[in-house]
């Protein structure tokens, strides 16, 4: 056998970051001096410093071998995107992994580090070298109860902004740094579920919501079923919730004219919930076996005479196991239209955001002869709200089902009350929360009463 080379691979258990960055420092043309510049300027949170920006790829070494804290790497990095225009080549280095010293794990710990501030590491992510993929990446790491952290990034570049007068929102999700509704201003959701995301929220008006709608009528004596309450997704660092309704609203009253046809059924709802809650069913119309059943949430029609109400609306149920889990996925789908509406970036696989709200009403029937009534229309079911905030000041949340349409023939039924789903970090002050069913609308036969829903209001681990 010839003189020659032999090449030893250690094992995988050898073989770690930090032996790959001792490794590292040992290539020339690296000296001592190089190594204690680079340390020194992390200690001293100087980038000015360093001997050269080549070496920046090398910034995770003294991290590894114990010689500086995570906490002085992060404000080290801020400080050379902030104050030294080196965003460029540090997203590169994360982009790219030089020797294998910016791994994720790496990256994961600076990125949830307070001192990257959300400025500094949305400048990151919106870098041009920064893949789509590894900023969703980042984004769907700190969505892992670092919601603060998340909140900062996500806002860091976006404008504050105040509702003064009445408005209706027609883009959703609404992200801004401060969100700010005057007092006796209302703001509509333009659409089933409005999301508001900012690191200050502060209503002192009311957010009203709508959901599926309820059934039409078929006649002119007919109740129409009432539509169900929206959906409001608040998460803030700091919120001050004012008053969010998502109440479903009342069937209508059934008339004397004559027009022989059954009801029609509610629109259906969306709900996402804890495991252990329910969507609260609605009631059933007034008349018999010719009654509108209830829906999963949304009221039956009342019966006129002789012809079948419509049923209230059934309902989607989506379950998280916790709390935490369905704050990640929420905030999964947030980061995901963000990097696509906000940075411009697609991911390769994406989360779609959640919509959530109430069943409609059931319609009432009409009658087979003159001189009858038509059914009363059932009552929307109330809709959702889901609340996430370090400290929550105060709040009414109003997500009652909606009130039977009356008829002097047969009431519709009550919708059933909604969900609220309150999640605080540090504190929360005094939050009321209404959640009772709708009663059945009377006059003749009186319908049933929808079922209460559920106010659920917990604390939630929050790592940064």
């Amino acid at each position: 056998m010839g003189a020659g080379f032999s090449t030893v691979t250690p094992p995988p258990s050898q073989v770690s970051a930090t032996s790959v960055a001792q490794a590292v420092w040992s290539y020339s043309p690296r000296s001592l001096t190089d190594i204690q510049s680079l340390t020194a300027a992390i200690q001293n949170n100087d980038p000015g410093a360093v001997p050269s920006y080549s070496d920046l790829q090398y910034a995770p070494v003294p991290y590894y071998a114990g010689q500086v804290s995570m906490t002085q790497v992060a404000a080290f990095i801020g400080n050379a995107i902030m104050n030294y225009g080196l965003v460029n080549p540090i997203a590169n280095l994360i982009a790219n992994n030089p020797y294998n010293l910016w791994t994720t794990n790496f990256v994961t710990s600076l990125a949830a580090n307070p001192y990257l501030t959300g400025i500094a590491l949305s400048m990151l992510l919106s870098n041009v070298y920064m893949s789509a993929n590894y900023a969703q990446f980042i984004l769907y790491q700190l969505a892992q109860n670092y919601y603060n952290k998340w909140i900062e990034t996500v806002t860091a570049s976006a404008p504050s902004i105040t509702f003064s007068t009445n408005a209706t929102i027609s883009t959703s999700p609404l992200i801004a740094q401060s969100i700010t509704i005057a007092s006796g201003v209302t703001v509509t959701c333009g659409t089933t579920t409005c999301f508001f995301v900012a690191q200050s929220f502060n209503n002192y008006g009311t957010i009203v919501s709508y959901g599926a709608t309820g059934a039409p009528s078929s006649g002119v004596n007919i109740g129409v079923g009432g539509t169900g309450g929206g959906g409001i997704a608040v998460i803030a660092v700091t919120a001050a919730l004012g008053t969010l309704n998502v109440a479903g609203s009342p069937g209508r009253v059934g008339t004397g004219a004559y027009t022989a046809t059954n009801g029609v059924g509610g629109g259906t709802g969306v709900f996402y919930v804890v495991t252990g809650v329910v969507v609260p069913v609605g009631g059933s119309g007034a008349g018999g076996v010719y009654a509108g059943p209830a829906g999963a949430n949304g009221g039956g029609g009342g019966e006129g005479y002789q012809y079948y109400g419509g049923a209230g609306g059934r309902a989607i149920l989506n379950a998280f196991t916790s709390a935490n889990s369905m704050l990640t996925y929420i905030m999964q789908g947030l980061s995901d239209w963000w990097l696509i509406n906000v940075l411009g970036k697609a991911p390769s696989s994406t989360t779609p955001l959640i919509f959530f709200y109430g069943s409609g009403g059931g319609s009432g029937s009409g009658v087979s002869v003159s001189g009858y009534a038509g059914g009363g229309g059932g009552g929307g079911g109330g809709g959702e709200v889901v609340v996430y905030g370090f400290t929550i000041l105060s709040g009414t949340i109003n997500a009652v089902g909606g009130t039977g349409g009356g008829s002097s023939q047969n009431g519709g039924g009550g919708g059933g009350g909604g969900l609220v789903f309150v999640f605080y970090g540090a504190t929360s002050g005094n939050i009321t929360a209404s959640v009772n069913g709708g009663i059945g609308g009377d006059i003749g036969g009186t319908g049933s009463a929808g079922a209460n829903g559920t106010a659920y209001i917990a604390q939630v681990t929050v790592n940064g």
